[in-house]
Formats: structure tokens, C-alpha cells, sequence
């Protein structure tokens, strides 16, 4: 039997059931003492009716304790395992980004696997228990071992086995969010910043716990704070806490995948993609020759635009078309930023000399901060926006981060009188976390206006997979133009060259993003981030074609 809340949370439109008045203690309300809590108090409140208590426990399990603390404690922990134990030049250090994000862009075919084969009549409790015991255990293994720059590709691999994971909780986490902001559009963006603030603070929570295998050197010690956290999501995904109506005894994956079609063909097609992507990054004279690599990874993403184009429906193409090409031109660079910053007088004469405290710990839980920050002025000012002005604000933030990275690596910072540490912890810090709030929220509201019945998870992973593509081929362009300028960081012989950095950080962050700006009035809807859109499209069935579908 199926409890209330969970029913509520599976039906968030049905109001019927009342709420017990012990969702929020009487006193409350009347208690000088208290009042301070009443906005945050009546938040949750307005989410238990809504959704239920169910699915917003499911979410602290999975977005407190794996998307936000597992996630950053292990995500701090690639610097010094990358520059002291493995030895990864900057370059090497990008692609070994993009290895492990393989599962992040398999999104899509996880999606596929849980809308069309349940097990136990579920189509979500025994994939998320089973990838869950497979993360802990390689967690577990990470903790236990002692690498060498050798073994670069063990590392590579079980952190891939970590990310699975992650990308599995996210997938089947978010796929269920999205349901549920699809069924009661008015309150969606309410739910999206519970997730949110849940992951920023856990994410707080993990980024500080680091600080003591950072501060020591003990980097393993990493990974056995990030065991328990994700070793509770085994216990709550095997016990049912995400609110899931098992399968009726007639489901049919073949009538479903002959209903969806569309959404199954562009789920292969990316997956499709994303082997192309990683194997790109195995073939090193790809990666070496700017030109042959550009050349491949603007042919991926000319593929996956026109399957984009042709399998969905027209409003869901036009918006999913413009992130895909937001995030393509936005060549990421970052690793040799990185590098800059933290390797010594050796390798960067009068450089900031970040330690891994300063620049992991102090710098990114300001970074969180500022995403906090940036939840709340999504929440206040542009949740009810215009969806093109909330993207061109994106545009403008991402911008003017880039800049204060110059602003640093000229060292125009120390003739204003500003020390590194104050001029990154606003840069890196305030003005990247921020930013960062202001790229994701938008899109993840409007996209979860589009999100169907039966296959959310296939839905939710087919927008989610593309996104994770386009991020992937612009690290991997980054990483072949990091060679092409001359950019060298060989940290077995100490020797390295920035001399490049300020024109390509320039081209890259700043030029190439402005690129987006024309494509907001091209394809993104004129709407606003809260307008109901539920019905509005024309879904394809077997009998729907392409051409007809654009006709519409």
C-alpha cells in the first residue's frame, strides 16, 4: 500500500488530502524567536502539501549527501592526485575530465534502460541500489590505494565507476523532480531551488571536510569522508524512500519505445556522440592536431543538432538547439587557469602560488555561497522573468568572470593594490558562483515544462545528455588549443609556458560567448520562467512524422 505522501508526491497536482497541522509547530508562528524562520518554515511547508514529505526526503539522501558532499569531496581531491601523485599535464588533465564524465553523458541511455526495463516491477529502485553499491565500493578501493603517474588510467577508471553514481542519482533524482515540476508547473521552480539549496550545502559540508586531507596531505583521507555518504543512499534506494508506483502487469517497453520513438532515437544518437567524444580523447594525435580535433567535434555536434532538430518536438528543439550551442562555444580552458594558479616559482615565475586550502576549501565554499546567493536572486527577481533576459543576464555574468581571470593574470590586480588571494576569491569565488546559478536555473525550469509522462527519466536524460556532450567537446577543443598556442605544463621536468593564456582565456571566455547572444531570439520561446506550458505541445506518436511535426 501506498502512503499519502507518497501518493501526493507522485500526484502533485491533487490537493484533496489535508495537511496536519504538525508541519510547522504552532508556536511558530506566534514566537518572537521564530519569526526570523517563518519565510523558510512556510517554504517547506508549501512544498510537503504540494509534493510530499517522501519525495523531499529521497531528495536530501541523494542531493545533500552524494550530488553535494560525495560530489565535491571527491571533486577536490583531482588537483593534487592530477599535479602530485599522477602528473598530469594540464592538457592530459582536461581529458582525463572528459573520461570520467562518460557517464554524465550517458545520461541519455540510462534514462532509455529505466523507462523501458523495470526490475521487480520498478523502474528505478534496483538500478539506483545496485549503482550505488558499485560507487561505494570503488570509493572504497580510491581510499585504500596508493597511485603513481602510471596509473593514470585506474585513477581515470574508477572515478568513472564514482561518477556513475552521481550521474545515476542525478539522473533518476532529476527525472523525478522533473515529473513532478511538469505536473504542477506554478510550483516547479520552488521544488528546483529546495534541490538546489539542498546540493549547495552539502556541497558546503563536503568542500569543508576536505580541508583536513588538504591541510595534512593525507589526500586519501578524501575518499573515506566521501564513503558513508555515499554508502546511505545504498539503504534508502534499496528500502523505496523515492516515491515510485510500480509498474502495472501490462506495460509494454516495445509499445512505449514504438510511441516514443523520437526520444529513443535521439537517446542512441547521443550515445553515439559521446563515444565519438571519448574517443577523441583516447587517440592522442587527435587531440594534438587543433585541426583535425575541431574539425571532429564540430562534425559531432553538426550530427547531434540536426537529430535535435528532427526528433523533438519543435518548441523542446529550439530551446534544447540553444543550451547545445551555449555551452558548445564556450571553450572551456580551465585546467591551465588552474595550473597558473597553483603550480610554484618554478613553472610560473611571480605567480599567486595558490596552496590547495586557498584554492580548493577557502575559495570554492565562498563559491557555494555565492550559488546560494544566486539561488535566492534567481528566486526573487527572475523566477518569474522573462526567459531571454534571465539567459542574457547568464551571458553577461559568465562575461564579466572571465574578465576578472585577466584582470588576475596580468597582474593588474597587484598595481591596484589588490592581493591574489582577494582579487580570486571575488573572481573565482563570488562572481563564478553566481554566474554559474544563473546559467543552470533557467533552463532547468523551462525544460521541465516540456517533460512528458511514463518517460520523464528518458526525457530528463536526453536534454541532460546533450547539455553534458556540448560541455564535453568544448573542454576537449579547450584542451587541443591549449596545445595549438603553445600553452606546456610538464610537471616531471618542472617546465611550463603560459605566455598564451590571456589571448585564449580572451578568444575563449569572452569572445566566443557573445556568439549565444543572437541565438536567445532565434530559438528560445518568448515566455516567462513561470507560465504554464503543459499541453501546449503536440506529442509525436508512430504515426507523426518529422515533417509534419515542423509543419505544426
Amino acid at each position: 500500500a501506498m502512503s499519502v505522501d507518497a501518493d501526493r508526491a507522485l500526484n502533485p497536482d491533487n490537493d484533496d488530502d489535508e495537511v496536519g497541522g504538525d508541519d510547522v509547530p504552532s508556536s511558530c508562528a506566534s514566537s518572537c524567536l521564530c519569526a526570523p524562520c517563518a519565510p523558510l518554515m512556510g517554504f517547506n511547508t508549501r512544498l510537503r502539501r504540494v509534493f510530499g514529505w517522501q519525495l523531499l526526503a529521497f531528495v536530501f539522501s541523494a542531493d545533500f549527501f552524494v550530488k553535494g558532499a560525495a560530489k565535491h569531496l571527491i571533486a577536490s581531491s583531482f588537483l593534487p592526485y592530477a599535479q602530485k601523485y599522477l602528473k598530469f599535464s594540464a592538457q592530459a588533465f582536461q581529458r582525463f575530465d572528459v573520461l570520467v564524465s562518460f557517464p554524465w553523458m550517458l545520461k541519455p541511455f540510462l534514462g532509455v534502460l529505466t523507462d523501458t526495463t523495470p526490475v521487480f516491477g520498478y523502474k528505478k529502485r534496483a538500478y539506483l541500489t545496485f549503482v550505488s553499491l558499485c560507487g561505494t565500493i570503488a570509493i572504497f578501493m580510491i581510499g585504500s590505494m596508493t597511485f603513481h603517474p602510471e596509473d593514470g588510467m585506474k585513477f581515470a577508471v574508477l572515478v568513472t565507476l564514482v561518477n556513475t553514481l552521481i550521474a545515476f542519482s542525478d539522473v533518476l533524482t532529476g527525472a523525478r523532480l522533473f515529473e513532478a515540476m511538469s505536473l504542477n508547473q506554478t510550483s516547479g521552480g520552488d521544488l528546483l531551488t529546495y534541490s538546489w539549496m539542498l546540493t549547495t550545502i552539502g556541497a558546503i559540508v563536503g568542500t569543508a571536510l576536505s580541508y583536513i586531507g588538504l591541510e595534512t596531505g593525507q589526500y586519501r583521507m578524501i575518499y573515506w569522508f566521501a564513503f558513508p555518504c555515499a554508502l546511505q543512499l545504498v539503504f534508502t534506494s534499496a528500502f523505496g524512500l523515492l516515491p515510485e508506483k510500480k509498474v502495472p502487469s501490462d506495460y509494454s517497453a516495445h509499445a512505449m519505445a514504438k510511441k516514443h520513438w523520437n526520444k529513443f532515437l535521439l537517446a542512441f544518437i547521443i550515445t553515439i556522440c559521446s563515444l565519438g567524444v571519448i574517443a577523441i580523447q583516447l587517440v592522442s594525435g587527435i587531440v594534438d592536431d587543433f585541426v583535425t580535433c575541431f574539425l571532429c567535434c564540430v562534425s559531432i555536434a553538426a550530427v547531434l543538432c540536426c537529430a535535435i532538430y528532427w526528433c523533438l518536438e519543435k518548441k523542446v528543439a529550439m530551446m534544447l538547439l540553444y543550451l547545445f550551442i551555449d555551452r558548445f562555444v564556450n571553450v572551456n580552458v580551465s585546467r591551465a587557469k588552474m595550473y597558473w594558479y597553483t603550480e610554484g616559482n618554478e613553472c610560473v615565475p611571480n605567480g599567486p602560488h595558490f596552496g590547495y586550502v586557498f584554492f580548493i576549501v577557502a575559495t570554492f565554499l565562498v563559491a557555494l555561497t555565492a550559488q546560494a546567493i544566486g539561488i535566492w536572486l534567481f528566486q526573487r527577481y527572475l523566477a518569474r522573468s522573462n526567459v531571454r533576459l534571465v539567459l542574457l543576464v547568464s551571458i553577461v555574468t559568465k562575461i564579466i568572470a572571465k574578465f576578472t581571470d585577466i584582470w588576475i593574470i596580468t597582474r593588474t590586480n597587484l598595481r591596484m593594490g589588490i592581493g591574489d588571494h582577494s582579487a580570486y576569491v571575488f573572481s573565482e569565488g563570488v562572481i563564478e558562483g553566481i554566474a554559474f546559478i544563473l546559467n543552470y536555473m533557467p533552463s532547468s525550469v523551462v525544460l521541465a515544462k516540456f517533460a512528458e509522462k511514463d518517460i520523464e527519466s528518458t526525457l530528463f536524460t536526453v536534454l541532460a545528455g546533450t547539455v553534458n556532450v556540448a560541455q564535453a567537446l568544448a573542454v576537449t577543443i579547450g584542451s587541443s588549443a591549449m596545445t595549438f598556442v603553445g600553452i606546456h605544463t610538464d610537471l616531471v621536468a618542472g617546465k611550463c609556458n603560459f605566455d598564451q593564456l590571456i589571448p585564449l582565456l580572451m578568444i575563449c571566455g569572452v569572445v566566443l560567448p557573445l556568439f549565444s547572444v543572437p541565438f536567445i531570439y532565434l530559438l528560445v520561446p518568448d515566455i516567462n520562467m513561470h507560465e504554464d506550458l503543459s499541453g501546449s505541445l503536440d506529442v509525436k506518436t508512430e504515426t507523426t512524422s518529422p515533417a509534419t511535426n515542423k509543419a505544426s
